[in-house]
This record gives structure tokens, sequence and C-alpha cells, in this order.
């Protein structure tokens, strides 16, 4: 009963108008925990990475290791744009529905983050299941 009195004094405090918008901003702040971002002078890219676990409980438990890109080059982080990639030697973007009119970046910026999953496909993979520590993850990178 404690946390539903904390959490129903948290929703008092904040001024969300629908439950959807209160939804969609403790989704992204628990993603935020539970995701590392890798900026564009760390990768070489145009566009920050996403890393997370598969023992993360935004991952879903996914079978197939994955990381995310955001779909703008703007190095302000910007939650609601990331977009999914599998993490293996012939790296494919994973939308629902193959909806693939989401992407904004140029397809030679996608090539490029295929180029740079390939290269650190070991390291991402071994971070993917918790082999390596996330500190670990960003001494080993390639640009």
């Amino acid at each position: 009963m404690k946390h539903i009195k904390i959490f129903d004094e948290f929703i008092e405090d904040q001024n969300y108008e629908t439950i959807d918008e209160l939804l969609q901003t403790v989704y992204s702040d628990e993603m935020l925990l539970e995701m590392a971002n890798i900026s564009q002078n760390t990768t070489g890219l145009d566009v920050i990475i996403w890393v997370q676990t598969n023992n993360t409980q935004s991952s879903g438990k996914h079978n197939l290791p994955r990381i995310k890109f955001q779909n703008n080059t703007a190095t302000k982080i910007q939650i609601n744009e990331l977009i999914p990639i599998s993490i293996s030697d012939n790296p494919e973007i994973l939308l629902k529905n193959n909806d693939f009119n989401k992407i904004k970046i140029s397809r030679a910026q996608i090539n490029a983050v295929k180029q740079w999953i390939v290269k650190n496909k070991e390291i991402l993979t071994d971070y993917w299941e918790e082999k390596i520590t996330t500190d670990e993850l960003f001494q080993k990178l390639k640009k």
C-alpha cells in the first residue's frame, strides 16, 4: 500500500492531462535508466547509439540481440526517435510491420550504422549477454 500512496502523491504533483501522457513519461524515464547512449563522438557515426542488456525490463527478453539508433542526427537525446537494429554479421532494422517510412536518416547513414555494428559485433553481443560491463563496453568500442 505504501507504493500506491507514493505513486498517488507523484501523480498529484505532476500536471498530466491524460493517462497516456503519464505512461509515456514513466516509460521514457524507465527506458533511459535501462539503456546507455553512445555519442557520435565515441562512435564516429552521425547518430546516437543506444545499447542495453537482454536482462532489462524494456528489452522484453528479445531472442535477437539488438541495439537502437536515434532516427535523426541531433546531439540531444530523443527517446521517442529510436529504431531497433539487430546485432549480427548482416544487421537488419527491426520495425514492426516493416514500416520503413519511419526512417528519417539517409541510406548512407544507415549503412554506416550497420558497418559499425559489424565492426563491434563481438563487443555489443558480449554487452547484450551481460558478459561485460558498460565501462568495458566503452573501452572496447571501435569507431
